[in-house]
């Protein structure tokens, strides 16, 4: 069977994307593009990176929530871009996000001992 597309593989995690643009622009707002490059950046995104609508379809919702906020920014040649910034709630949801991270990471600590715990094989009848 090919794993490749199949979720245990790890590339269906876009849950975490969020946290990923929170982290993101904890460092410094950015254009919806300089953002994608970013998270595409990221380790955990490696070999699955998220595609450009998705990324900014996760911004609006964010907007809508309050978690970022955009402007737009007229300072460069060329068109008008938006230039999103980490508001003080979205501050705030990131420290959630440590925290909710940090249960799931223990949680999957668990979940590997179970999986790799050595079991006894199972006996074969002649």
């Amino acid at each position: 069977m090919d794993f490749e597309h199949c979720s245990c593989s790890g590339k269906s995690l876009n849950r975490l994307l969020q946290p990923a643009l929170l982290a993101t622009l904890s460092e410094k707002p950015s254009h919806g593009y300089a953002l994608l490059q970013r998270v595409c950046e990221l380790e955990f995104f490696a070999g699955a990176p998220p595609d450009a609508s998705g990324l900014y379809k996760a911004l609006k919702e964010m907007e809508l929530e309050g978690l970022v906020f955009s402007s737009w920014d007229l300072s460069a040649s060329g068109p008008a871009r938006r230039l999103y910034a980490l508001s003080s709630s979205g501050e705030a949801c990131g420290r959630q996000w440590v925290k909710t991270l940090e249960t799931y990471r223990e949680q999957i600590d668990g979940l590997l001992d179970l999986l790799t715990k050595d079991k006894p094989k199972a006996s074969t009848r002649s």
